[in-house]
């Protein structure tokens, strides 16, 4: 085979060439045994580079003095280094509580993720399946801070830990809580909505977040509904009358929903309660009667008399019972009536009220003549003093009473500013436009 030589070469350079390249192959075998030999090993410590402008520290026992360890394939040195990262980033203050916790790690594998508030209560999560990335369960809360730590495993099997802390954002407005009903661990009718009332009004656009935040679990499961009643109030009603012995939970995870540009929830809370008889009552003012019906049973037909026509008519529709005194004080002045020959303050009893506007049924022994024969209040349902007892030691809150439409009667009481709950005086189809994310089996 004929050499071709470099400028200025001779066969003697070579040949010199020859034996250092051979000397350096040799030296190299030598190595490489003692290192198979049990030789000398030492630890090496490496940085790479994480989320957040941070390094972390990997420890492993090398051959050597930091070759190759042994069964490494030998590709993976020229693998791109794993950067772990993490959101938010370390040291933010203001951060969005509805976003969560973001963590990756590209080029590697993450194996533990811990989150923790300044209290130590952990923050949920879920790791993806091949173990790239973790992300946070719902919200986090509002004006809290936050500890990340994440260890993952780059390709080589070194592991690299990074840190993160932050704090989230306190908002210019919360959606907070001003009252619910029913009432924690009550037995209600079978009328009864959850209703929620709120201190702030959330933006519409909004909506679906605030209602998917609430979630209310039925045993058996019933269908129902969110709908929003007022910009401040929203009511969860079954599709139909709640079953009797329906038992309720409503969980409200608030803290940190986005409810508007500046306004976001502040808090959780969690009440139950349970569904009793069902006591259904309908008034009709043109035969001055109500029928008590308990489990859909007649167990008693009361003569009454309502609201006088045409001055003072009572309302139409579907009521529910409010709250129940024994004794309560009534005056005209509560109801804003100003003619002096409206002009009422009477102390009575066995008072069940049906409207925030002063709808009741209660004892009216000042018109005993008139039960069963003519309307003659100023808008309430009245009977007799036993009937009245009676009725209003078998009723419950949530319990529903019908005024049936006619001559004698308001139309509906829906166009009452005060209503109370008028949830049942809408179509199931009517109720769900008022719902931003409709219908909701209650499992």
């Amino acid at each position: 085979m004929a050499h071709q030589l470099g400028q200025g070469g001779t066969a003697g350079g070579r040949r010199r060439r020859r034996v250092v390249a051979l000397t350096a192959a040799a030296a190299a075998v030598a190595l490489l045994t003692a290192a198979c030999g049990g030789g000398s090993t030492g630890t090496k410590t490496a940085t790479a580079p994480v989320g957040n402008g941070q390094t972390a520290s990997s420890s492993s026992s090398t051959a050597g003095g930091g070759e190759t360890p042994a069964g490494a394939s030998p590709s993976s040195s020229s693998a791109p280094p794993m950067v772990l990262s993490a959101n938010p980033v370390d040291g933010t203050k203001a951060a969005d509580p509805s976003k969560g916790i973001q963590i990756s790690a590209a080029g590697g594998k993450l194996e533990s993720v811990t989150a923790t508030d300044s209290g130590g209560k952990a923050v949920a999560g879920t790791m993806a399946a091949d173990g790239s990335s973790w992300t946070s369960n719902g919200n986090l809360a509002i004006s809290s801070s936050y500890t990340v730590t994440a260890k993952a495993q780059d390709a080589s099997g070194a592991e690299k830990t990074t840190t993160s802390k932050f704090t989230t954002l306190t908002p210019q407005k919360k959606l907070g809580l001003d009252h619910y009903v029913p009432d924690d661990g009550t037995k209600v009718g079978v009328g009864q909505p959850v209703a929620v009332f709120f201190t702030n009004a959330p933006n519409e656009k909004n909506r679906d977040a605030v209602e998917k935040a609430m979630t209310v679990t039925t045993t058996p499961p019933v269908d129902g509904a969110w709908s929003w009643v007022g910009a401040k109030e929203v009511d969860w009603r079954p599709k139909d009358y709640w079953p009797s012995g329906t038992k309720v939970q409503v969980h409200m995870g608030l803290n940190g929903v986005k409810a508007g540009d500046v306004t976001w929830g502040s808090y959780t809370k969690d009440f139950s309660f349970t569904i009793g008889d069902s006591m259904i009552s309908t008034v009709d003012l043109v035969k001055d009667q109500m029928t008590v019906r308990k489990n859909g049973q007649v167990i008693k037909t009361i003569p009454v008399s309502g609201g006088e026509v045409p001055k003072h008519p009572t309302w139409s529709g579907k009521m529910v019972v409010l709250e129940k005194d024994a004794t309560l004080q009534m005056t005209s002045a509560s109801v804003n009536f100003t003619d002096a020959s409206d002009f009422y303050d009477l102390k009575v009893q066995s008072a069940v009220k049906l409207t925030d506007s002063g709808t009741f049924l209660h004892a009216a022994p000042w018109n005993a003549g008139k039960f069963g024969r003519v309307n003659g209040s100023h808008g309430c349902i009245g009977m007799g003093l036993d009937d009245a007892s009676w009725f209003f030691n078998q009723t419950t809150v949530g319990d529903v009473v019908e005024v049936l439409k006619s001559q004698n009667t308001k139309d509906n009481v829906t166009t009452n500013s005060a209503p109370g709950f008028d949830d049942w005086n809408l179509t199931w189809d009517q109720w769900l436009k008022g719902s931003a994310t409709g219908v909701q089996t209650a499992h």
